[in-house]
């Protein structure tokens, strides 16, 4: 589908319309707090397949996951200022109907609506697996459930080198497992997104605390044996542990919508939209894991990206309300791993050159610089806060349309 020949109406919703919302996650929280923030006063209805409220997701694999922070800690709904919305739990959406606008979900219910935002997410990627000593991680039944696992001095196998595969990889060491092993698929954790230095400085500070890798091979599987679980790659290398954790991607939770009411992209199934998330359809919008703007289909956008998320919802919410939406930044993201914050900025997927610029891949402070053709159009350091939120300052835009190359 072409994207740029959609119709999109600039105020796609009455001011006392029915907003209704499938997804109860972060771009689903902030569409509905953007709206309201943008002077929507009409109902606002989110749906959710958890019982649980809109929480922060990547608190899952760091705090969360070590035990310094409790689940009401990561809500993002404020308990003494909560949204004016209606939450429905616990039901899937199963039908999205254009005519009438609505949604059907797994409870029997018609959820009717003057507009809808699909934000559903995505689903993580699972191993053909066997046993119950293995986890995924992506939302907070799956935390909930490893968490509730001892760890201590057990034998942990991470499949997947991304970081949230290293960030619940640094967690176990801090709770004081007694091997860590990543099976990363490639010799350097994150090389084909970030660069062979990345990948190197990555896994040099894993190793500094113990880690080991697993010889470079695609995972393929995971049995019992009498000792706990073993993981299989494809090369026939085997990793014995205790307990396996499966961290090799997420796809866009849109199975439901496979009845041709929108159009999806053919590989990743992802929502096809516009710029301000609009779909083609009238009266339909997406936003999140769950949709591919036209203006983000070739920039930095690793899965889980909590400030895309963010910046999609209150673009997304602008345009429903016909209002201005805040200034867009360049893409970013970052990770915590021990005691270092890397961050990315920028486009850095389409960089065909990346310098090192300052520190080594030896130490905790590397600063990279990602070029195109010679002109710098990203940046990522380990503990370099202040370098990475100047570059952010210097090349806030106001508008989406500039990510395009």
């Amino acid at each position: 589908m072409d994207t740029t020949s959609m119709q999109n109406p600039s105020a796609g919703l009455p001011a006392e319309g029915h907003l209704l919302i499938v997804g109860a996650g972060l771009a689903g929280y902030h569409v509905a707090r953007g709206a309201r923030l943008t002077g929507h006063v009409g109902p606002i209805t989110v749906l959710g397949d958890e019982l649980h409220p809109a929480y922060d997701r990547p608190a899952l694999s760091k705090a969360f996951l070590s035990g310094a922070a409790a689940f009401e800690h990561l809500v993002l709904d404020d308990p003494e200022n909560p949204l004016d919305v209606t939450w429905f739990g616990g039901a899937a959406a199963e039908h999205l109907s254009a005519f009438p606008l609505g949604v059907h979900t797994s409870d029997g219910r018609f959820h009717a609506a003057d507009a809808v935002v699909v934000a559903t997410g995505a689903q993580a990627c699972r191993l053909p697996l066997s046993g119950g000593a293995t986890f995924v991680l992506r939302n907070i039944d799956d935390a909930m459930a490893l968490r509730s696992r001892v760890i201590e001095n057990k034998r942990i196998a991470i499949v997947g080198g991304g970081f949230l595969a290293l960030e619940a990889g640094a967690t176990c060491v801090e709770r004081g497992a007694a091997e860590v092993t990543v099976a990363a698929g490639e010799d350097y954790p994150g090389t084909a997104r970030l660069g062979v230095p990345v990948g190197q400085a990555v896994r040099k500070l894993h190793e500094r605390h113990g880690v080991s890798f697993a010889p470079a091979s695609r995972a393929d599987s995971v049995r019992d044996v009498p000792s706990g679980q073993e993981l299989v790659l494809a090369n026939g290398h085997r990793v014995e542990a205790d307990i396996v954790i499966c961290a090799i991607g997420a796809t866009p939770a849109t199975s439901w919508l496979r009845d041709g009411v929108l159009s999806l992209d053919p590989t990743s199934g992802a929502i096809l939209c516009d710029d301000t998330g609009f779909t083609g359809m009238p009266g339909i919008w997406a936003a999140g894991d769950c949709a591919q703007w036209a203006s983000q289909a070739s920039g930095l956008r690793p899965v889980g990206h909590w400030q895309e998320a963010v910046e999609q919802a209150g673009i997304l919410s602008a345009s429903l309300t016909g209002t201005s939406p805040a200034p867009f930044q360049e893409p970013y993201f970052w990770s915590e791993q021990y005691e270092v914050k890397i961050q990315a900025a920028g486009r850095i997927s389409h960089a065909n050159e990346v310098r090192v610029v300052d520190g080594s891949i030896e130490t905790d402070d590397l600063l990279l610089s990602y070029l195109r053709d010679g002109a710098e159009v990203g940046i990522l350091g380990f503990n370099r806060l202040r370098e990475v939120k100047r570059w952010r300052k210097q090349r806030q835009i106001r508008t989406a349309d500039v990510l395009v190359a």
